[in-house]
C-alpha cells in the first residue's frame, strides 16, 4: 500500500483538542481508498474507512477533498499550515518502528492477493490484520469477502470484525444472508458484525433475536428474570430432541441480564456429551473471539476437569481408517460409528482428540495475546485462573527413575496441579522449577526441586549445575 496524499486537521476550543487525519492510499493497480483517524491529541486514534472497497483514483480524491472540506467547515484548521506558521525549523521524520514494518508487510501481502506463489499463506496474511487490528486493512479485506473458500471467508470476517468500521457491516451482513454461506462461516460472521454495530443498532439485533427465541423462552428472556429463564431454559432442553439445543447459540448471541446466568450455569454443570458439546463448542469459540474471560475461563477448565467420552482406535481390517466400527461411549455400543459421527445428532462427541485440541487451542488463544502485547492477555489469563479452587489439587506424586546419562537413578515428582495444561502455562511457563514433560500433558518438578521446597530465589539456587 502506498500513500499518495495526507491531510492531518486539528480542532482547539476550550478543553477540546482534537485530531483528524485523512490518508489517500494506493492499494493495488487503479484501487485506491480513503482512510480516516481521528481522537484526542496524544491518545490512541480510532480508524476508519470511507472506501467500503477500492475506488478509482479520479473517485477517491473527490472522497477526499469532500472529507476534508467537511471538517474544515466545523472548526478543524490544517495541522501543517499551523505548524509552518509557528516554527521554520524543519520537521524531522523518524524511522519507521517495527510494529509499522509489520502492518505494512500484511497490507502489502493483502494488496498482492492474486499471487499464489506468494510463500505467505494469504489466510495467514488475512488472520494476522486482525490480530494486529489493522484498521487499513479493512478496505482490501472487504473486497476479498464473498470468495468460493469458505475457510478464506472465516478469516475475513474475523478480521473485519477487529479492524473494520461501521462501512464493513453490509458486506458482512451480505455474507451472513447468502445461502451459500457455510454455517461456520455465519456464526463468525454474526460475531464480528456484532463488534462493529453502534450500541442502538447492537441492542435492536438482540431484540429481534428474543423474538425468535421458542415462545416457552422468549418472555423470560425479554422480561422474566434469571432465576424463571434458568427453569424455562431447563424445561424446554429436556423436553425436545437435539434441534432445541440450537438455542443455546442464539442465547449467547442475546447475553443480557436475563439469559447469561442461565446459560453460565449449564456451562458449569451440563455434561461434555451429545447435544450440549456441540453448543459448548461454538459458545467457546464466541467466547475467544469476544475475549469474554468468563465464559472462556470456565469452558477451558471444563475442558480440563472433563474426561473424554471416548477414544480413537484402529482396526487394520476397518474399512474406515479415522474411526472404529463400533465404538463405545458411555458404556454403549454404537454400531457404525463412522456415519455416526457425521450426523447433526450424532450421539459420538468429545473424543480424546477433541478434547486434546480445545485444551492446546486455550494456551493457544493466551499465547498469541501475550506476543501481541495484548493488555486482553491479562483479564483472559485470570479467567482461565479463577474457576480452580484448593478442591482440584491431586495427590503429589513422585517416581524413581533410571538416568542413563549419569549412570544412576533419580527421583522425578509432579505436584497437585500437575496435570492442568493452561493453568500451568500461565503461572510456571518461565519458572525454574516446573517444566513441561515432552509428550505428556503434566509439568513436572526439576531435578533440584520437589513439592514443598522453598522456591529458589536466584538463578544460580534454581540451576546449580550451570554454575
Amino acid at each position: 500500500m502506498k500513500l499518495i496524499q495526507q491531510t492531518r486537521l486539528v480542532f482547539q476550543e476550550g478543553r477540546s483538542d482534537k485530531v483528524y487525519e485523512v490518508d489517500l492510499c494506493e492499494v493495488g493497480a487503479g484501487q485506491y481508498t480513503v482512510n480516516f483517524r481521528y481522537g484526542r491529541r496524544g491518545s490512541a486514534l480510532k480508524e476508519g474507512s470511507k472506501t467500503s472497497k477500492a475506488v478509482t483514483r479520479q473517485e477517491a480524491e473527490k472522497i477526499f477533498n469532500e472529507l476534508v472540506e467537511s471538517k474544515t467547515k466545523k472548526g478543524y484548521r490544517n495541522a501543517d499550515a499551523q505548524t509552518a506558521r509557528e516554527t521554520s525549523a524543519p520537521r524531522k521524520i523518524s524511522a519507521p518502528s517495527d510494529s509499522d514494518a509489520r502492518n505494512q508487510a500484511v497490507l502489502d501481502r493483502l494488496a498482492d492477493w492474486q499471487n499464489k506463489k506468494h510463500k505467505w499463506l494469504l489466510e495467514r496474511a488475512i488472520w494476522r490484520a486482525g490480530e494486529l487490528r489493522i484498521g487499513a486493512a479493512a478496505p482490501l479485506l472487504a473486497n476479498l469477502l464473498g470468495s468460493k473458500d469458505a475457510l478464506r471467508d472465516y478469516c475475513i470476517a474475523a478480521a473485519l470484525g477487529w479492524c473494520g468500521d461501521a462501512n464493513a457491516v453490509a458486506s458482512l451482513t451480505r455474507l451472513i444472508d447468502s445461502s451459500k454461506t457455510s454455517d461456520f462461516v455465519r456464526r463468525i460472521a454474526v460475531e464480528a458484525r456484532l463488534k462493529l454495530l453502534s450500541e442502538e443498532a447492537r441492542a435492536k439485533y438482540k431484540s429481534e433475536l428474543i423474538e425468535k427465541l421458542p415462545f416457552e423462552l422468549r418472555e423470560a428472556a425479554r422480561r422474566g428474570s434469571a432465576e424463571n429463564f434458568s427453569v424455562a431454559l431447563t424445561s424446554y432442553l429436556e423436553g425436545g430432541d437435539y434441534q432445541r439445543f440450537e438455542a443455546l447459540d442464539t442465547i449467547y448471541l442475546i447475553d443480557n441480564e436475563n439469559t447469561r446466568p442461565a446459560l453460565i450455569d449449564l456451562i458449569k454443570t451440563a455434561p461434555m456429551r451429545a447435544n450440549y458439546f456441540q453448543r459448548f463448542r461454538h459458545i467457546f469459540k464466541a467466547a475467544e473471539y469476544r475475549r469474554d474471560a468468563e465464559v472462556f475461563g470456565l469452558l477451558a477448565y471444563r475442558f480440563e476437569k472433563s474426561p473424554h467420552a471416548f477414544r480413537n482406535t484402529y482396526f487394520p481390517m476397518s474399512k474406515d481408517a479415522r474411526y472404529p466400527t463400533y465404538l463405545n461411549v458411555d458404556g454403549e455400543w454404537i454400531s457404525d460409528a463412522s456415519n455416526e459421527i457425521l450426523k447433526p445428532q450424532s450421539r459420538i462427541c468429545y473424543g480424546a482428540r477433541t478434547r486434546a485440541y480445545l485444551r492446546r487451542r486455550v494456551w493457544r488463544a493466551l499465547r498469541k495475546l501475550g506476543e501481541a502485547g495484548d493488555p486482553d492477555y491479562v483479564r483472559m489469563a485470570v479467567g482461565v485462573l479463577l474457576p480452580y479452587t484448593d478442591s482440584d489439587g491431586v495427590a503429589v506424586k513422585e517416581a524413581t527413575v533410571y538416568v542413563p546419562a549419569i549412570r544412576d537413578f533419580r527421583k522425578h515428582y509432579w505436584d497437585a496441579y500437575a496435570p492442568y495444561y493452561a493453568l500451568n502455562f500461565i503461572l510456571y511457563r518461565h519458572s525454574p522449577r516446573y517444566f513441561l514433560k515432552n509428550n505428556t500433558w503434566f509439568w513436572q518438578c526439576r531435578d533440584n526441586y520437589k513439592p514443598g521446597d522453598a522456591a529458589p530465589r536466584t538463578s544460580e539456587e534454581a540451576f546449580p549445575d550451570l554454575w
